[in-house]
């Protein structure tokens, strides 16, 4: 036991110095201080709520984590079976390589009868590109259209006509089957960069042009609306080999590569007609290729939202380890979207790099995402992309409602929004 503090004696400076270091050093060691051992230890509470329309409501209110760390948590709550409620996943100006800020986003969809309600930031892009490398990492679709896929499977929020949603690991497979062939041949990815030598397609959601670099083929088809799920005839309208930077059109898709091993495209002809098919598959054995299987409850879907890591799967915390995602085990803003055992989606964000609100690791999401209902939850784009805009109906405006660490909404190229059908 230390004695009175009447009877301590003095250190000298230098020991004092020695002794202050390591207190720090062994608070530090300590697992209260250890982001693989964060937790919340205080959940979230309410303090104001709102129902904005029928089947959404928003939440506003506060946690502590580990370590006495205090974190300010918006909530959305959607129902999308409501039928006076769509659920939207949205591009900057409806194209891959735009960015504008998520309230412009999301207005811009806005018409008579059918208003923006609550929207969110969406899944990671490279950032500050607005060219072809600024498309976000996985597969995205909007009205039934597929806006573009990855070769790899990614978390992912689907959303079908009837308003019911599913949750998965899951990319779109593109193929085609050639002319005169049987066997379908896959298509790598759709209105992403091409610089890896695979078959890349594009559409008028990609850009104005393709954007490519002169070298390999590019095959200009006409060709309908590309669905998440189906089949359909194109036909090759011009063959341009050695050209880049087609420009793309309406009712029009570019096929393109730059390596002579995928013969096929090379030896198309205008005139000739091919198919084109699309499902969207879940994993089996690996994210990249491997065994496909058809993605259950993703058959019909009509939106898609996706995300970089699961931090709920069927009620287990499903956070990565810092091995494989370090930053996930930091604290950062954080946006998160979920799906309840009833169906409900749920658009959550955590505000950080701020006193008053320190940010959260995944782990800590996992568990926020679960305390709030979700059977399955994935991680959006964080940082100070994180936003949450909602509908301010004292001010019949649509506003910002957290607080982004760049002291301003950063433009991002996805939103995902829910509307109120009002008419």
């Amino acid at each position: 036991m230390l004695p009175p503090m009447d009877t301590l004696v003095p250190l000298p400076r230098l020991a004092r110095r020695v002794v202050v270091t390591t207190v720090a050093l062994a608070l530090l060691a300590t697992p209260f201080a250890s982001a693989a051992d964060a937790a919340i230890t205080k959940g979230f509470r309410a303090k104001v709520t709102a129902d904005l329309a029928p089947g959404i409501n928003f939440r506003f209110g506060r946690l502590t984590t580990t370590g006495g760390r205090r974190v300010e948590i918006r909530v959305g709550t959607v129902d999308p079976r409501n039928e006076r409620v769509e659920l939207k996943a949205l591009l900057s100006n409806g194209k891959v390589v735009k960015r504008e800020v998520v309230t412009r986003i999301t207005l811009a969809k806005e018409r008579p009868g059918f208003k923006a309600m609550i929207a969110t930031n969406g899944d990671m892009s490279t950032r500050q590109r607005v060219d072809a490398y600024a498309a976000p990492h996985s597969m995205a679709v909007s009205n039934g259209e597929l806006l573009l896929t990855t070769p790899c499977t990614r978390p992912m929020l689907g959303i079908d006509a009837e308003g019911n949603a599913a949750m998965g690991m899951v990319r779109a497979h593109v193929s085609a089957i050639p002319p005169g062939k049987e066997r379908p041949t896959p298509i790598h990815k759709v209105n992403m960069h091409r610089d890896d030598g695979h078959i890349v397609l594009y559409t008028k959601r990609f850009a104005n042009s393709t954007q490519t670099t002169y070298g390999g083929v590019e095959v200009v088809l006409e060709m309908g609306k590309l669905e998440p799920n189906g089949s359909q005839q194109v036909r090759v309208l011009k063959v341009r080999k050695g050209g880049g930077n087609t420009k793309l059109s309406w009712g029009k898709a570019v096929l393109s590569v730059k390596n002579p091993k995928h013969k096929w495209v090379y030896q198309l002809k205008p005139g000739q007609r091919f198919t084109i098919q699309t499902q969207v598959v879940q994993k089996v054995d690996k994210p990249c290729g491997g065994t496909l299987k058809p993605a259950t409850g993703f058959g019909d879907i009509v939106e898609a939202q996706g995300g970089n890591y699961f931090t709920l799967r069927k009620g287990r915390n499903a956070a990565p380890s810092s091995s494989v995602y370090a930053p996930g085990s930091q604290r950062h803003p954080r946006t998160n979207f979920g799906l309840t055992a009833d169906g409900k989606v749920l658009m959550v964000v955590a505000d950080g790099r701020r006193a008053g609100s320190a940010g959260m690791t995944l782990k800590e999401m996992g568990q926020l995402m679960k305390s709030l209902g979700a059977v399955n939850a994935f991680n959006g784009d964080g940082g100070g992309s994180s936003v949450i805009a909602r509908y301010m109906a004292g001010k019949d405006s649509f506003a910002v409602a957290n607080r982004p660490s760049d002291g301003r909404q950063r433009p991002a190229t996805q939103a995902f929004a829910a509307f109120a059908i009002t008419d």
